[in-house]
Formats: structure tokens, C-alpha cells, sequence
């Protein structure tokens, strides 16, 4: 187990500030077509480091990530996403998985760690782990559970490099078994989403628009419309 990364970058790699959250929110946009400019080991390294940093439950942390850097790997993974040029033309991209069994072999080290680093209470690790498991083990969707959560890291490396500035394409359109094939990914493992990192060549899409809150947010039920005041 790690701590918080602490030498992270401060500003984006042309020198400019870090994007704020409610700029990177809102000026994020999928990016279709992009340069080949290579995204700088530094900036790579804190991007997957932050989305390292997201909360997953009783701190099981299911995913696992495969940086796909190398120009006939990415030509390949094409091959398994429905043939999209973004996935050979981005510099990165970042196969997410979610591990339905990987979990139970690291649960000893996160529980027990957890609580002598002060986030449980070292006589009784155990019995957290032993109840998580009991949990975990009536959980009728594994899938759907480690896709949950699995999609929080990949979201949070996804704000994180627009944030740094570059520009980002998530993609649900691929061949899970082809990819598994592929990249050496175990049969346990689910194939969440790929996510391609690196400078756009185009302009940035129109803005499409959003539902308005009082049609998707409800106050206290379901049916009973927010005001928003």
C-alpha cells in the first residue's frame, strides 16, 4: 500500500495553470481525431496516479489498467474497437478492468494495512474483511459491482488529464474477448471501458446540451420534480 502521491505537477506541460473542477467539467468534450504528440511521462504517471486515488467500497480498489503506449499494440486494439482511428492516433490509450476475484487476494494487505495506517482498528481487521466478504459474497452481479466501481477511477483519470490540459475519447465500442485475447487480460476480468489520452486535432466539439435539472434530479421520491431555485 501506498501513500497520497505528493509530486504531482503543478501546472499543465506548456506551463499554464491547472484547469479548476468546474472548468474541466465543463469544457470537457470527447475528441474524435488526434495529433501524435506524446502525452510526457510526468503528466501520464499523475493521471493514473490520481485516478489510483478514487474511492472504491471497503477500499477493494477492483481495477486494473493496461497502458497501451506502442504503435502496433494500439493498431491492434483498433482491430478489437470496431476499427476506430482515435484508438490508433491517441498516444495513450488506457484499457479499464474490473477484477471480479483479484480483489479476495489483495483484501488481507488493503484491511490490515488500512487499519495500521488509522483507517480501521488493527485488533479487528479481521472481522471488517470477514464482513465484507460476507457482503460481497450475496452480491448477485459481480460484474455490475466492479464495473461501479472501476468507472469512478477511469472518470477521475479522465477529468484529471483534461485538467492537465490534454484531451480525452471514451470509448464503450470494442470486442471484450477480443481485447482479453489481445492483451493477455484473465477470463475473471471484465472489460470496462478504453479511455484514449492526448492533444486534439480538431477543434472542440459544439457543446450539445444537457436535460434540464427539474427533468433528471427529484426531491425526496422519484416523480416529485427539484425546484431549482
Amino acid at each position: 500500500m501506498q501513500d497520497k502521491p505528493t509530486n504531482l505537477p503543478q501546472t499543465q506541460a506548456n506551463g499554464e495553470q491547472l484547469k479548476p473542477i468546474t472548468q474541466v467539467v465543463l469544457e470537457r468534450r470527447a475528441t474524435n481525431q488526434f495529433l501524435p504528440d506524446e502525452v510526457p511521462e510526468e503528466y501520464l504517471n499523475a493521471i493514473l496516479r490520481l485516478g489510483a486515488q478514487a474511492p472504491s467500497g471497503y477500499n477493494l480498489q477492483p481495477w486494473r489498467f493496461i497502458v497501451v503506449r506502442d504503435a502496433e499494440n494500439r493498431k491492434r486494439l483498433q482491430s478489437a474497437a470496431f476499427n476506430q482511428a482515435k484508438v490508433a492516433q491517441a498516444p495513450v490509450v488506457i484499457i479499464a478492468i474490473g477484477m471480479k476475484e483479484e480483489w479476495k487476494r489483495t483484501a488481507d494487505e488493503v484491511f490490515r494495512e488500512g487499519a495500521e495506517r488509522g483507517a480501521g482498528d488493527p485488533a479487528t481487521w479481521e472481522k471488517s474483511r470477514d464482513g465484507a466478504f460476507k457482503f460481497l459474497d450475496n452480491m448477485q452481479s459481480m460484474p455490475v459491482w466492479v464495473h461501479r466501481h472501476t468507472m469512478i477511477a477511469y472518470t477521475t483519470m479522465m477529468l484529471a488529464a483534461e485538467a492537465y490540459g490534454f484531451d480525452t475519447a471514451p470509448m464503450e465500442g470494442f470486442d471484450p474477448a477480443a481485447v482479453k485475447r489481445e492483451f493477455g487480460i484473465p477470463e475473471e476480468a471484465e472489460v470496462c471501458a478504453l479511455l484514449a489520452i492526448g492533444r486534439g486535432q480538431e477543434p472542440e466539439k459544439a457543446y450539445p446540451g444537457r436535460l434540464p435539472l427539474n427533468r433528471i434530479v427529484f426531491s425526496e421520491r422519484y416523480g416529485t420534480e427539484w425546484q431549482e431555485k
